[in-house]
């Protein structure tokens, strides 16, 4: 059925690729698994009989669980949720762990096992000056949540690596009613994230909408921060990922206006 459909897939229903949940029973993923990908020359036709579904089942194990919303009791931050810019700005600590450690993790070349070379912030940046900033910008001046912009991302990496399992890499599937191509690149050495909250990565996603030809280039462990703590790493680092960059690669995202 591949070589008839010459490669290209279809993305029908992409919120239940969102909210999969893998300690669900088998049959919702089987579901979602059809809705997601099936041969673009049956677009808009009912899922066919004659399909073998163990292909599409397998797709499940690459979705990213949606994670939980959670509210840390001592400075009201949500894990995961919305949260005011003000109080961003007065946060002494997330995820247990203090700004100043957190910082120092972060720096270019931190000695920290969960250090990067390249680093999550410049030399001098501030964390939650970067925090806030890009919470102003997303979500209080476009009305996008950072975690509807990591399912997305998310989304991209999973299609990327079921592609790669079944030696259909770079093939083209549609995904909102835009054409999109994903390219991942695969590091023997996997990072970790500076929160500490067991989130891990070692592949680079090069995501291109070729309905408008925009690209986007990002770490996989990015979406991971972006969902928890909308941290899109800071304007110091070359990993950093321009929200702004993003909307301009999934364009079905409509920024309010003002």
């Amino acid at each position: 059925m591949f070589t008839k459909s010459r490669g290209h897939f279809l993305i029908m229903e992409s919120k239940l690729v969102l909210h999969y949940d893998p300690a669900m029973n088998l049959r919702i993923p089987v579901l979602f698994s059809l809705a997601l990908l099936i041969p673009l020359s049956r677009a808009g036709a009912q899922p066919p009989k004659d399909i073998d579904l163990a292909l599409y089942i397998e797709l499940a194990d690459f979705v990213v669980p949606k994670v939980a919303k959670k509210r840390d009791p001592k400075s009201g931050f949500f894990v995961g949720g919305q949260n005011d810019t003000a109080l961003i700005r007065k946060l002494t600590e997330i995820n247990g762990r203090t700004i100043a450690e957190l910082e120092e993790d972060m720096r270019p070349g931190a000695k920290s096992d969960v250090g990067s070379r390249s680093g999550f912030l410049g030399p001098e940046e501030k964390l939650l000056e970067v925090l806030a900033l890009d919470n102003k910008t997303v979500v209080e001046e476009w009305g996008v949540t950072h975690q509807t912009l990591a399912r997305h991302l998310h989304a991209m990496g999973s299609v990327g690596f079921w592609q790669l399992k079944h030696k259909k890499d770079e093939s083209e599937f549609l995904y909102q009613g835009r054409r999109f191509k994903v390219k991942l690149n695969i590091s023997l050495g996997m990072q970790l994230s500076p929160f500490r909250d067991g989130t891990k990565s070692n592949a680079n996603a090069t995501v291109s909408n070729l309905d408008n030809g925009n690209k986007l280039t990002y770490g996989l462990l990015v979406p991971y921060m972006i969902e928890r703590y909308g941290f899109y790493e800071g304007k110091g680092t070359p990993y950093r990922l321009e929200p702004a960059k993003a909307l301009e690669v999934f364009d079905f995202l409509r920024p309010k206006t003002k």
